[in-house]
């Protein structure tokens, strides 16, 4: 076989040092995509061969966001190449992978299909180092080389393995001659029909080169190109599409192609410009709604096999790589419709409105799917509140407080309220206050609980429970009063509820019947209610209007559809609600109606936030629609509401940098300015984003001005203030604390302090008094140690020993807990879902008589942690380093004899401190160095009179210095805590000699001590009881003089 006049190919010597070494960078990815199939394969399909883990030494569960992208992925293929198999034909079918990796498709499809693979051959073609290692796997594996015949290696030709049904090219894919020599020496190409397969692979090469090899594959006859690669359909500052480039920018393995061919249209036009005559083209979120792709059931069974909640997520990587199906056959060439071209004909003026920004400090602001809540001071200022979400690495029991620019007061808040959760609901109820609903910790764990946000207080009070637990439930107020609507969310990973309830002060929560219904059940709908209030004069009641838009339906897909609904509160009897639809206004004065151009897609979004004006106009913010993503023209819409039809009036882009990504936020409108708080998104395997900035927009949707940018008469901007902790409510469930009334001990905070010298810390040192040091340097553990990441790194079936609580207050000296043996994912699943467990990690091989190291123990982790440069001296005297994971349960009242430092990576913790002076009053066992006090729940009564209590709140990239013989409690204030905690010696002697696994064994002098304590109390044993005690207490009191 010749090679093909007018293609141009990179040909030549050999490649140089540094070219070789990109392409190495390239072949790397392999291995972490190889990883990732197998978790698909293991997980997903439990009852086919497996055949990917011949090539993954060890199994490492992904994540499921990791796991549903690679199925969709590995589905696409499997679908494409079934589909060429099928069809019937006398020739040989040649299935080619180019830049096939570790990929196992040949055996996957001799084994899903094998009577259409009689007359097939597949052929792998990658660089020459990769085969190799895969020819010589298969050699040594019989589950692989069995169902080849005919089996030789080292053909020449640059053939490294050839048989019957499959054939390994060692080749370079810019040396498109060599590829030809080599499928000569088996192939009659006259004779063949080719179906060439490209997952992210060309898109690895220069354009020009990826280019021919499409060009040259049209030139083969009969022939069909799959191709999956990434996209930028709203362009490389899309913060999705920013944190993929960037990703692989850092692997020195960037995306070529994707410059030149963008979006969905430009990768038409690219195979219908090189020889290929039908041109198929859409993005892997569209094939997951496509039923030709992926039918309803198939969807149903995805999401049964693991809890998922991560939609939006899913759809910002779907959106973010396409699929071309070129054939040079079927007639003469013709385009596709791509996909709806709503979002490019809608023809409405799109604002620029007023923005002003202001950056987050650190991690600070970091926080999405939370909720946004309005406060007052005693000043009647203004102030707002995201509430819980997740934040960094775990959800959060905390909100973040936003003030306008120098405000003339502080606002005060009660701590006590609700635990940490997300997905969950604020609704404001006017006087009534704020009202909590529901919300979740994992996907398969929604919570039912309800809390009021009072106004005049500012403190939480527990509200009637929901009759069954739900998230991503929508809720509105009904127009000015004190009630709420839900309709749908769901009640737990798979269960999506169909009914509507109605929340009333007095009452609670009621069922409402339906009606003339076309709700279809979904969750993640956006529900508003207008603003007016009607008499039904049918039943002398109430009647209350509004509309439900989007959302997901039980089978995994948006829901196309744009509601108005009716609720009636009859004076007697079950309130009642019915839908109809609301479709869009129609031009009757146009010639021609185009009714081809329906914009509900745009409107029926998921995970959208909203409000609704006086006048009837609806803007909707954010989420992601049908089609994948919102671009960025489209970030808001302005739509009238006010009749039985809608119109969108205008749209709204916030054009001041940074882009925002309007996803997971946290929104308000308020006197004419909508905040937007938070917000971000885990972006694949690639790195998460997070909005770095609060922005303020000039926003007055009351009056939606056609063409001009809507401009705020307000210039006080918000800002970040700071976070405020919410801890356990009390019994009673008010969300308040017992004053202390003068009885209770004063407690002190300790002070924060930036160290960034090694004498700064000697000093402090020195002092043996607490501090908290911030802004230290602890690296990328911060950003990397979610609980997912953790299980991947040491592997989900590795063993711990674990304490297992059945109170959240631990109690060391009445062993209120047990010693288990978990797998470590299995731990990390249970804290996740409110499971009473502590990990103290013990020393990997020699538990019972070595102190823990994490680099030893957990050398996966250990190369994300370190101590920060000034901390050099605890480097220097470390005696153990431990892990800690504690899930929702109180450390006891201990202290540690050596000093310590505690590095909190995930979640946040509250410490109460005592210094050594207290131990008398602290309920000590002569001889034990832990107390049963329960200090959280006495600090502020009379028992801890007299104490002296320090108070410490750790987040993130916190280091708190404990002093020896500092007696310390601990409660966490996330579902998740994860710290490193590293003790040192600060003597140069004094300590036992004996073993001292955790560090807290006391001096050797007082071991000594105490059994001269014990021969002298002996020496009095005969004496009466009273002259025992005269003379112990002199000595005592002598004693004590010696100091």
């Amino acid at each position: 076989m010749s090679s093909n006049p007018g293609i141009k190919v990179q040909q030549g010597p050999g490649r140089s040092t540094r070219q070789q070494a990109l392409d190495d960078l390239v072949m790397a990815t392999n291995s972490s995509s190889i990883v990732s199939k197998r978790s698909v394969e293991r997980i997903y399909y439990p009852d086919e061969p497996h055949f990917f883990r011949f090539f993954v030494k060890k199994f490492q569960r992904r994540a499921p966001l990791i796991n549903r992208g690679y199925y969709i992925r590995l589905h696409v293929i499997d679908v494409a190449v079934r589909q060429f198999l099928e069809r019937p034909s006398d020739k040989t079918k040649v299935v080619v992978n180019l830049g096939c990796g570790s990929d196992v498709l040949p055996w996957q499809c001799m084994t899903r299909y094998p009577d259409h693979c009689h007359n097939t051959k597949f052929v792998d073609i990658d660089f020459p180092d990769l085969i190799e290692k895969k020819c010589r796997v298969i050699k040594e594996t019989p589950e692989l080389n069995s169902l080849l015949t005919g089996l030789k290696t080292d053909v020449g030709n640059h053939v490294q393995l050839q048989s019957d049904q499959y054939v390994q090219i060692g080749c370079d894919l810019r040396q498109i001659s060599d590829i030809e020599l080599a499928l000569s020496t088996f192939l009659d190409v006259a004779q063949c029909e080719f179906m060439f397969v490209a997952e992210v692979s060309i898109t690895y090469m220069e354009t020009a080169g990826a280019d021919s090899v499409i060009r040259w594959a049209s030139t083969l006859g009969q022939a069909e190109f799959c191709l999956l690669e990434q996209i930028i359909p709203d362009g490389a500052d899309h913060p999705f599409a920013r944190t993929m480039l960037g990703h692989f920018e850092k692997l020195k393995t960037p995306l070529k192609s994707v410059f030149t061919y963008p979006d969905l249209q430009a990768q038409q036009a690219r195979f219908a410009s090189r020889g290929w005559s039908h041109v198929d083209v859409s993005s892997l979120w569209k094939i997951w709604s496509s039923d030709q792709w992926l039918s309803a059931d198939e969807r149903k069974r995805i999401d049964a096999i693991e809890p998922f909640d991560e939609w939006e997520e899913f759809a910002l990587f779907a959106a973010h790589y396409c699929v071309v199906i070129a054939r040079t056959y079927y007639g003469s060439p013709r385009m596709v419709p791509i996909s709806s071209k709503a979002q490019e004909k809608l023809g409405v003026p799109v604002l620029i409105p007023d923005a002003d920004v202001r950056e987050y400090s650190g991690t600070r602001g970091q926080r999405r799917f939370g909720a946004a809540m309005r406060l007052r001071n005693h000043l009647g200022e203004e102030f707002l509140a995201n509430t819980f979400g997740h934040g960094t690495n775990t959800r959060l029991r905390s909100y973040d407080l936003y003030a306008k620019e120098s405000p003339l007061g502080d606002i005060k808040t009660n701590h006590a309220g609700p635990n940490g959760r997300m997905c969950h609901t604020i609704t404001d109820l006017g006087d009534h206050g704020s009202l909590l609903v529901g919300g979740r910790t994992s996907p398969s764990s929604a919570l039912r609980d309800c809390w009021l946000f009072k106004k005049g207080t500012n403190e939480w009070q527990r509200a009637e429970d929901l009759p069954l637990p739900l998230y991503r439930h929508g809720i509105t107020r009904l127009g000015g009063s004190s009630l709420a609507l839900l309709i749908g969310g769901k009640s737990d990973s798979s269960t999506i509820f169909d009914g509507c309830l109605l929340y009333q002060p007095s009452s609670g929560w009621i069922e409402c019947e339906i009606s003339e219904t076309k709700y279809i059940p979904a969750f993640g709908s956006l529900l508003i209610s207008h603003q007016e209030t009607y008499h039904s004069v049918a039943n002398d009641g109430v009647q209350f209007y509004g509309v439900l838009a989007g959302g997901i339906l039980q089978h995994g897909t948006i829901a196309r559809q744009i509601l108005r609904w009716i609720l009636t509160l009859p004076k007697n009897g079950k309130p009642t609600i019915s839908f109809t639809t609301l479709p869009e206004r129609i031009d009757s004065s146009a010639e021609v109606m185009d009714t081809t151009n329906n914009h509900d897609e745009l409107i029926s979004r998921f995970g959208a936030s909203g409000f609704v004006s006086h006048e009837g106009y609806l803007s909707v913010i954010g989420g992601i629609v049908a089609d994948g993503i919102v671009m960025r023209d489209l970030d808001i819409l302005v739509i009238d509401i006010s009749g039985t039809s809608y119109e969108i009036i205008s749209a709204c882009r916030i054009a001041v940098p940074p882009r925002p990504l309007l996803i997971g936020v946290s929104t308000e409108l308020v006197d004419g300015q909508l905040v937007v708080m938070g917000g971000g998104a885990t972006c694949f395997s690639m790195g998460t984003y997070w909005n770095s900035v609060c922005y303020t927009l000039g926003y007055n949707p009351n009056s939606p001005v056609h063409g001009s940018a809507t401009t705020s008469s307000n210039d006080r901007k918000w800002t970040f203030s700071r976070v405020v902790e919410v801890t356990e409510a009390t019994e009673s469930q008010s969300g308040s604390i017992a004053p202390c009334n003068g009885q209770g001990a004063l407690t002190v905070d300790i002070p924060r302090l930036q160290i960034s010298t090694a004498d700064a810390f000697l000093a402090v040192l020195k002092a043996g008094k607490p501090v908290i040091i911030e802004s230290g340097d602890l690296g990328n553990c911060i950003k990397t140690w979610s609980s997912d990441h953790i299980v991947q790194q040491l592997g989900f079936d590795r063993e711990v020993v674990v304490h297992e609580a059945n109170t959240s207050k631990m109690d060391f000296n009445s062993k209120n807990f047990a010693y288990v043996t978990k797998k470590f994912g299995d731990m990390m699943n249970e804290i996740e879902n409110g499971h009473k467990l502590y990990l103290r990690a013990l020393s990997e091989d020699r538990p019972s008589d070595q102190p823990a190291n994490i680099k030893a123990d957990f050398p996966q982790l250990a190369a994300d942690f370190q101590l920060p440069d000034a901390l050099s001296f605890v480097a220097e005297n470390e005696f153990s380093s431990v892990l800690r994971i504690t899930g929702p349960v109180n450390m006891w009242l201990h202290y540690d004899v050596m000093a310590n430092v505690y590095c909190q990576i995930t979640g946040s913790k509250r410490f109460i401190l005592f210094p050594p002076s207290d131990v008398n009053r602290l309920s000590f066992a002569p001889g034990s160095s832990s107390s049963s006090i329960d200090v959280f729940s006495n600090l502020q009564g009379p028992s801890l009179v007299g104490t002296h209590p320090h108070e410490a709140v750790l987040q993130p990239g916190d280091i708190l210095f404990l002093p020896p013989l500092w007696m310390h409690t601990a409660a966490p204030l996330s579902n998740l805590g994860i710290a490193v905690n590293i003790f040192f010696r600060n003597l140069e002697n004094g300590y036992s000699s004996g073993r001292d696994v955790y560090g807290n064994r006391d001096l050797a002098a007082y071991e000594k001590g105490r059994q001269d304590v014990a021969r002298i109390a002996n020496g009095f044993s005969k004496l009466p009881l009273d002259m025992q005690n005269f003379y112990i207490k002199r000595l005592a009191d002598e004693l004590a003089h010696k100091i």
